[in-house]
């Protein structure tokens, strides 16, 4: 099975390009819907928040108030690592699980994981592809959910440099432009990493006469 992760900036459309990969028949899994989903109300990991920051990240339905909580952290990186700490390994146990599972019917499955080279978890991968768009579009789209130009810039500083995703990464999806534009960079990326793969693995069989293909 093709195992690709999806990493990039903040608004830059990576749940957008996932959209598109399964419109291409690829499994999609996204890292921030794990994270709903363990720090639930009543699981281990919702406890474990709630002793880190108070029950004032604490919503009327009893839920962790993801704004409330952002709010927290991108205003202080010892508290955004602390948070990071004890979210990031059961999301990390939760997309490896479900990579598990798509092994007995995909083809091809895809992880979007925001911050794939900020917690090292760049092994394993047949490709990487960033989504990247520039600064103005990013704090425009920001805007369009509510986020201040200054809350924005808070936020861009506590991951990489967008730069230097794209500079690590594989393959790079520019997405300043037009929704089709995008599907149409998706289905490319999709198409040439697939076809890379299946060639370097006819040339490992021809070098030694055995399939020694392994993947990234």
């Amino acid at each position: 099975m093709l195992k690709i992760a999806i990493t990039g900036g903040i608004a830059c459309g990576k749940s957008r390009v996932g959209s598109f990969l399964v419109e291409q028949h690829v499994a999609v899994c996204d890292a921030d819907d794990l994270a709903h989903d363990v720090t639930k109300a009543g699981r281990p990991i919702y406890y474990a928040v709630i002793n880190k920051f108070g029950e004032e990240i604490l919503g009327k339905n009893g839920e962790i108030d993801r704004q409330r909580l952002g709010d927290i952290v991108f205003s202080d990186f010892g508290k955004l690592a602390g948070l990071n700490s004890v979210v990031h390994p059961a999301v990390k146990r939760a997309w490896r699980e479900w990579l598990l599972e798509q092994e007995r019917d995909a083809d091809a499955a895809a992880v979007i994981v925001p911050l794939l080279f900020e917690i090292n978890e760049t092994e394993d991968w047949d490709a990487i592809v960033c989504v990247s768009a520039s600064e103005n579009v990013q704090i425009r789209r920001l805007a369009e959910r509510g986020i201040s130009e200054s809350d924005a810039r808070r936020r861009f500083s506590a991951q990489m440099v967008l730069r230097k995703k794209m500079e690590c990464s594989d393959y790079v999806i520019h997405n300043d432009g037009s929704e089709e534009l995008l599907r149409e960079q998706t289905r490319r990326v999709l198409e040439y990493i697939g076809g890379k793969r299946l060639w370097d693995r006819e040339m490992l069989v021809q070098a030694d006469g055995r399939d020694n293909f392994g993947g990234r």
